[in-house]
């Protein structure tokens, strides 16, 4: 049986991660710094997220984005190609399932096209999958 743990600690002197490889000394351990599984930067063409700052630029410009803007834009991001419902979006966003008839999703892709793409009603990166939700092209060429 495999079996998975999780710890999240404050370390600053690395002492508590140290004394917990001592405890496992001689045990068959493989250890997964969280850190090394999420891209430090991702990149659809001009435009680069960095995740830990929540901040994006497009050719090097900062664009400023709010938290709906960063969270869906993100979220999309992670998984280019993949499409994703409305609800999908507007749970990744906020944390909650989205209201029936609620357009808050819609408004922040129109929103995020407007800062991001060079021709908004012809858009590059983010994509409608008509009846079905949004999703993120990285351009080529």
């Amino acid at each position: 049986m495999k079996e998975i743990i999780v710890i999240r600690t404050s370390d600053p002197d690395g002492s508590v991660f140290r004394s917990i490889l001592e405890a496992l000394q001689g045990k068959d351990v493989q250890i997964l710094h969280a850190a090394d599984l999420e891209p430090s930067t991702l990149t659809l063409g001009d435009i680069e997220i960095f995740p830990e700052q929540r901040r994006v630029t497009k050719a090097g410009v900062e664009i400023c984005l709010n938290y709906g803007e960063f969270s869906i834009l993100y979220c999309m991001a992670r998984c280019p190609g993949h499409v994703f419902s409305r609800e999908q979006l507007y749970n990744a966003a906020w944390g909650e399932d989205c209201e029936l008839g609620t357009n808050t999703v819609d408004n922040t892709i129109w929103r995020l096209r407007n800062k991001l793409e060079a021709n908004p009603k012809h858009p590059t990166y983010i994509k409608t999958v008509f009846r079905v939700g949004y999703k993120i092209e990285i351009a080529h060429g």
